[in-house]
């Protein structure tokens, strides 16, 4: 069982957005911005009104939608043709029947071209006969892939910039409001397509449903999940200061935990009453499962006294935590015993914070969070396209460059700003945790018996690490050292190939075939493996390995390299990574996860047998939607031998 947050792809449909930039222009002002300098670049920040509409996703069966952009130079001056350009963010590939356009797409209608510079980030620049008068506005139409549906696949802070000049937020689109953004009130802008079911609630219909949803004369629950068994008495019981908690030396810190909690002393001898007593107990399985044995636990409470009972350290600590639940008021506890046991042994939550950033403390809040609902797997998605989020020892690049957004086209000290990130360095969207920020997490998991699964995605979704590795060789080039800028990249500079992933990046893959390629992987696993050692021994590691799009196919060092392995074409080179993966964990005594697409081909299931026997290879299986004719994926991928979680 699993709880997946933010692994964003995009619909397996074609969608195409429209947006429109129509001139309306009048002569109705004399000053007119026809160089450009700094104050051009302020001046449109501050002036220029944008607004995006979807007009209908009812247009070619599924595969694009039409939307418009306005915008409206509300300021007193006119601003006219020069080489500034207009950045926006489009989660669907913009103009898709029409690209890759290389010298942009020419929007006749509002005298600009468009451009796609990279993943969501595309830009927007004015022909020679643009001109918009004060108070006048354009109107652009674009066509995109796939439909929207919802306010929120719009991205926030545009921004403008020119050569030379410092970029500027458009101010009409800061924030996460979406003012900018009109409505969603017809059919054909609210449902993906003709025949679509879905219809937004209002707040009507969803008080009303809210309504007949009530079920009268039903308590509410005091501890979830539900314990297996929980007997009610009548009656309760007042823990106030006059009881004391009687000290174990195993399970000294849930002592602790239970004494804070209700304001109480630790004492090493047992009174007659009122004292809470914490005792080990082997025999405890509720569920008769040996997969979670070690998590079972037992409440008894009465008048008197309490007892708390487990078999292991993790079972006290949930012990604890339904303690705090059913002491709701802060007075009294109900009479009452409970035993309980987890029914799944795994019970994660997987968290990106490579698309979007989340600071250290964010991350120990969502922690205490899981511990409270006894959720026992931490996903932690630390790597992506859009930024690198961990700070790996000898490799100061990957966050120092990797983890940050900003306007910076050679990305020499940043990568480019994607999904409404906006344009400063360190803005929304930047951001990494040093080693001991990930220490601290690690501490704080392992007290709450939460297990850190790192994931550091590859050889697809690597963007950000491979940009700074580039800006890493760069570095060192200039000073001559050949060796060192070469020592950890990632880049077949001779590949030609041409691709486009789903997130719409066409340079996001690791080059597999390099050697330093498998020196940097070692040095990333070598290096997560010291972090997790004395705090809480790594033991599963996650290469990610999905939607790795067509990559590789001119790539000198891969035909090279394919030669050398005996391997046929570079369609074998997915496989040939994930066996190179396993093994290489393997031989750090480490259990794999993948995402299940980096165990297939085509519809065909790698053989598991081919794998190390005494690794388990965990399948997380995303894409489990069954309108798609994809609800038994996760059952083939068990019945061919593999650990899977549903993401």
């Amino acid at each position: 069982m699993g709880i997946k947050m933010e692994k964003n792809c995009p619909m397996l449909y074609f969608v195409t957005i429209a947006v429109v930039f129509i001139s309306n222009l009048q002569a109705n002002s004399d000053i007119v911005y026809n160089s450009t300098d700094q104050s051009l670049i302020d001046y449109i920040a501050e002036n220029a009104e944008i607004r995006y509409d979807v007009i209908s996703n009812f247009v070619d069966k599924r595969k694009t939608f039409t939307s418009k952009i306005t915008i409206k130079n509300t300021g007193n001056l006119t601003i006219a043709y020069n080489n500034w350009e207009i950045y926006f963010y489009a989660i669907r590939l913009v103009q898709p029947n029409e690209y890759p356009y290389k010298e942009g797409f020419k929007l006749h209608n509002c005298k600009m071209r468009l451009y796609h510079v990279a993943g969501s980030l595309c830009k927007l620049c004015p022909e020679r006969n643009f001109r918009m008068e004060s108070h006048d506005f354009v109107e652009c139409k674009l066509v995109m892939k796939y439909w929207q549906s919802a306010k929120t696949d719009t991205m926030p802070n545009w921004y403008v910039w020119a050569e030379g000049l410092t970029s500027r937020d458009i101010e009409s689109t800061q924030g996460d409001t979406l003012t900018f953004v009109g409505p969603f009130e017809r059919p054909e802008q609210y449902q993906r397509y003709a025949d679509d079911g879905w219809s937004p609630f209002t707040p009507e219909s969803r008080f009303k449903k809210n309504d007949e949803l009530a079920v009268s004369n039903v308590s509410e629950k005091l501890v979830i999940p539900t314990p297996v068994e929980m007997n009610m008495k009548s009656g309760s019981v007042k823990v106030d200061s006059s009881w004391t908690v009687v000290n174990s030396t195993k399970y000294y810190q849930v002592a602790k935990l239970i004494a804070e909690h209700f304001g109480l002393t630790i004492r090493s001898t047992k009174p007659q009453e009122k004292f809470i007593d914490i005792t080990e107990q082997h025999d405890l399985n509720p569920l008769n499962v040996s997969t979670t044995v070690n998590e079972a636990y037992l409440i008894q409470i009465s008048s008197q006294y309490i007892t708390v009972s487990a078999r292991a350290k993790a079972g006290m600590f949930y012990a604890y935590q339904t303690l705090k639940s059913i002491h709701q008021d802060g007075k009294s506890l109900p009479l009452c015993v409970i035993k309980d046991q987890p029914r799944f042994a795994y019970r994660g939550m997987h968290l990106d914070v490579g698309r979007n950033f989340f600071s250290k403390e964010e991350i120990l809040k969502i922690l205490e969070t899981m511990a409270m609902y006894k959720l026992n797997q931490f996903h932690f998605h630390l790597t992506e396209d859009e930024g690198w989020r961990l700070e790996i020892p000898g490799i100061p690049e990957l966050t120092e460059i990797g983890s940050r957004r900003c306007h910076d086209l050679n990305e020499d000290t940043c990568i480019l700003p994607q999904l409404g990130s906006g344009s400063p360095k360190n803005g929304l969207g930047s951001g990494f945790y040093t080693t001991e920020d990930y220490m601290e997490i690690l501490r704080y998991a392992n007290d709450r018996n939460i297990q850190v699964i790192p994931e550091i995605d590859m050889p697809g979704h690597c963007r950000a690490g491979i940009k700074a590795l580039e800006a890493r060789y760069r570095k060192y080039m200039k000073i001559g050292n050949e060796v060192e800028a070469n020592k950890y990249l990632l880049t077949d500079f001779a590949d030609k190939t041409q691709y486009l992933t789903v997130q719409w990046f066409s340079d996001n893959a690791i080059n597999i075939c390099l050697n330093s390629t498998a020196v940097f992987i070692r040095h990333l696993i070598t290096s997560l493996i010291e972090m997790h050692q004395d705090i809480q021994p790594l033991n599963i590691y996650h290469f990610g390995g999905d939607e790795v799009a067509g990559a590789w196919k001119e790539s000198p060092e891969c035909k090279k390299f394919l030669s050398k392995k005996g391997l046929n074409d570079t369609a074998t080179l997915k496989r040939y990574f994930a066996h190179f993966m396993s093994n290489l964990t393997n031989d750090e005594e480490l259990h794999m996860a993948v995402w299940a697409d980096a165990l297939k081909e085509g519809n065909a299931l790698y053989n598991i047998s081919a794998f190390p026997t005494n690794q388990n290879i965990i399948a997380y299986n995303w894409d489990n939607l069954w309108e798609r004719g994809h609800g038994d994926k996760a059952y083939k991928l068990a019945n061919a031998g593999y650990k899977v979680v549903l993401s």
